[in-house]
């Protein structure tokens, strides 16, 4: 099972950490494992480093897209992708600061709708040491 965690970074940072997304991932895996008492330094970092998700409009938009999908179920604030003909299982958990998706293959099919919905989002496995920008890979056609 993997767990991304998918954060929309600041417009202006993109430039600066596009071709070096390797000092990107080590701020944000700082600020992951970063110990309780400095939590209002991390707070601060990351308000610098990302912006909030607009959390209604997502949810809507992506309900809107999937809601007739066999393979789709959506429960307060967590999509569900449930696909037996490509072994996918996928759960999509919104939230303002983040998003997270568990998943039991190294892609989800809510890559595809989440690169359409914003080209600032940068991808972090963080037990895997796995990251990216989504909008560099190479998106599964559905």
């Amino acid at each position: 099972m993997r767990r991304f965690y998918i954060f929309s970074i600041r417009p202006e940072l993109i430039p600066l950490y596009k071709e070096n997304p390797d000092n990107l991932y080590k701020i944000l895996n700082g600020i992951y494992s970063m110990k309780p008492s400095e939590l209002t330094y991390a707070y601060n970092l990351f308000n610098q480093m990302c912006s909030c998700i607009d959390t209604l409009g997502l949810n809507n938009k992506l309900y809107l897209k999937m809601h007739n999908d066999l393979v789709y179920t959506k429960i307060d604030n967590e999509h569900i992708i449930n696909n037996l003909y490509k072994d996918e299982v996928s759960v999509l958990k919104i939230k303002k600061s983040h998003l997270v998706i568990d998943c039991n293959s190294s892609y989800s099919s809510f890559f595809n709708f989440l690169n359409n919905f914003s080209s600032n989002f940068f991808v972090c496995d963080f037990l895997k040491g796995d990251y990216f920008f989504l909008n560099d890979i190479e998106l599964v056609i559905k």
